[in-house]
């Protein structure tokens, strides 16, 4: 579900490649090291719109519509990367990756 921060922040529901755009922006102002794999024939299925590596942790990040929700397979992928010790986040806005990558940093509680 959408953060309460995105909720209250967000006026204009936010289609996904606009929400791509805003966490392409954001990990680019970091310089976090990240890609975008290609999805089709022969990925693998559920893989994250964004995948990365920041402070050494795997990183996997989905975008999604303002009332997007994910299916079942990018559930699975992002529960592996979570049981692996990895950063598993659904974004609705960038709101959504900014906080859990500042608690990787340090920067909150």
């Amino acid at each position: 579900m959408p953060s309460k921060q995105h909720k209250a922040l967000t006026k204009i529901p936010l289609k996904e490649k606009d929400v791509k755009k805003q966490i392409k922006d954001y990990l680019n102002a970091l310089g976090i090291f990240y890609f975008c794999p290609l999805q089709g024939l022969g990925s693998t299925p559920g893989v994250s719109d964004f995948i990365g590596i920041y402070n050494g942790k795997f990183m996997a990040i989905e975008a999604k519509a303002a009332k997007g929700k994910l299916n079942e397979f990018q559930s699975n992928f992002l529960a592996k990367v979570k049981q692996q010790g990895g950063i598993a986040i659904t974004a609705w806005s960038v709101d959504d990756v900014i906080t859990p990558l500042n608690k990787f940093r340090g920067f909150l509680g």
